[in-house]
């Protein structure tokens, strides 16, 4: 959110600085789905059409009751549209395109491991302490943008409130590099003979990556269930034992419907 803004201010003329706290863009393949929406705002920034190329375009989505297909959609039943309904693309892929947008642009300063600290809210700007390997600096800017995510730092320094709802059921994502024959489909199930009790998820990405997401009970240990041991077992009986796959990532996760 951060690059594309970014890029979307500098493409009006904007000067803006750029901050982060890492030293380099996200591992792990995080968001995957990107709407058409999405797209278009990104074919705006310059980086739509390499999405598109490198992501896997879907627009069929089944869901199963155990065995028996019970719904199908389709999110873009008309042609002509320049830009698919959905891709799926490792977040590490849309990142990358991303802040090689951002370095075409003379507007943007990106300053990689500079985390803010604090934050004073003054009449007409806004000063910013920030942290470096380097030592710390303060930086005054017209206006500060949060987009530092789930656990946003900058929100609690502005004591945003983030209210909402943490459900209790905790999730296993697994990305598998595989050779499969699955259409290139959303497939959702709703306790199936190979997870019964919970749902599962399967979304190809690039690579001949798979997305494959389990839900767990709400009281399980999410580093246990991360292990090798305990997530290989659920993918073969997915999958069959026969199947042969690689781990790329494994994740776990909760569901949390909040806002500002």
């Amino acid at each position: 959110v951060g690059l594309s803004l970014a890029i979307d201010l500098a493409q009006r003329g904007q000067k803006v600085v750029l901050l982060d706290d890492a030293d380099r863009i996200g591992e792990g393949s995080r968001a995957i789905c990107f709407s058409k929406r999405a797209l278009e705002v990104w074919d705006r920034l310059g980086v739509g059409e390499r999405m598109v190329e490198k992501g896997v375009v879907w627009q069929v989505g089944k869901i199963f009751r155990r065995d028996e297909m019970v719904y199908r959609f389709d999110l873009l039943p008309e042609t002509g549209h320049k830009m698919p309904a959905f891709i799926n693309l490792q977040q590490y892929y849309a990142e990358a395109f991303l802040v090689e947008r951002v370095q075409q642009l003379p507007g943007i300063d990106l300053r990689w491991r500079n985390k803010v600290t604090a934050l004073e809210q003054r009449n007409d700007h806004a000063l910013l302490t920030i942290q470096t390997p380097d030592g710390a600096y303060r930086l005054a800017a017209d206006y500060v943008i949060a987009c530092d995510g789930a656990r946003s730092a900058l929100r609690d320094m502005v004591g945003a409130e983030f209210a909402g709802e943490v459900f209790e059921d905790q999730f296993l994502i697994a990305d598998v590099k595989m050779t499969a024959e699955f259409p290139t489909e959303r497939w959702f199930w709703f306790d199936p003979p190979f997870h019964p009790g919970g749902s599962a998820l399967l979304h190809r990405q690039a690579d001949d990556i798979w997305r494959i997401d389990l839900q767990l009970g709400p009281d399980t240990d999410p580093v246990e269930e991360r292990k090798p041991e305990r997530v290989i077992p659920r993918l073969q009986a997915m999958l069959g034992a026969d199947k042969r796959f690689e781990l790329d990532w494994v994740s776990a996760y909760t569901f949390q419907c909040r806002r500002l």
